[in-house]
């Protein structure tokens, strides 16, 4: 947002976002249902905030959990050496739902770190800078927070925001096969296809466009595929609840952007 506010000229001084987690209370369901709510500061029209919303929407991150822009091609290598490409239409097998842990209900607070811009020699901005990101929830024996900072900058050890969630759907994918798959062990690694880069991303976002993206799954297992077989991994991998929200489980329940003029 803050580099379609720049390139649009639109007088955006801060952003602060708030994400309300919620599982989905239906049967035989892993998925969850975000309420958003985006407080932008600055003297911005009603026609500049609804540029800013559609840009939120349409953001890398936005597009992959809401307008299904990410494309899954998984293949599983098993440790015997045999390799299996996994069919997108896998029954489920309906035991597993059984063994899932249950979504826990969380908050995620994101604020922007105004002063991390960065501009070159001749005062354009090369890099909108960074934000801090609070999360918090509850699990079966108390309350956890954890505190990530993420965004664009020149350092290159803070890590840009698409990659970052992607990192914790791999995480999620790996936390789900070990917990289904009780005979086997798993990791989970990701190929993301170009796309343009953070230029063509803003581009999209400011112009409501969906920038599609291919993103093969490399599932390595012990055993082979008598002891691990592919079905099973295909239906634990649909059970995974950030896969399921990718392919249309995770719900906007709803969204809100209010603005506070300085």
């Amino acid at each position: 947002m803050v580099g379609v506010a720049y390139r649009g000229k639109i007088p955006l001084e801060n952003i602060e976002v708030d994400f309300q987690v919620e599982p989905l209370e239906r049967p035989q369901t892993i998925g969850f249902g975000i309420k958003k709510s985006i407080t932008l500061q600055g003297i911005i029209s009603e026609s500049e905030k609804v540029r800013l919303e559609r840009a939120a929407a349409y953001c890398p991150v936005g597009q992959a959990f809401t307008k299904g822009s990410i494309s899954i091609a998984d293949e599983v290598r098993w440790e015997s050496g045999e390799i299996g490409v996994v069919p997108f239409d896998t029954e489920i097998d309906q035991s597993l739902y059984n063994r899932l842990p249950a979504i826990r209900a969380g908050s995620v607070h994101g604020r922007y770190l105004l002063d991390t811009k960065e501009y070159d020699s001749e005062g354009v901005m090369e890099h909108e800078g960074e934000v801090e990101v609070y999360v918090a929830s509850d699990n079966l024996t108390r309350s956890s927070r954890w505190s990530f900072l993420a965004g664009h900058s020149s350092s290159g050890w803070v890590p840009p925001p698409f990659p970052f969630a992607q990192a914790a759907w791999a995480a999620s994918a790996a936390s789900t096969l070990e917990t289904l798959l009780t005979q086997s062990q798993a990791t989970v690694g990701l190929i993301m296809g170009a796309a343009g880069g953070r230029g063509q991303s803003q581009s999209n976002a400011a112009e409501g466009k969906i920038g599609g993206r291919t993103i093969s799954r490399i599932i390595e297992v012990s055993g082979n595929p008598q002891t691990t077989p592919l079905e099973i991994i295909a239906s634990a991998l649909q059970l995974d609840s950030l896969t399921a929200a990718y392919r249309g489980a995770g719900l906007i329940l709803s969204e809100e952007m209010s603005i506070e003029i300085l």
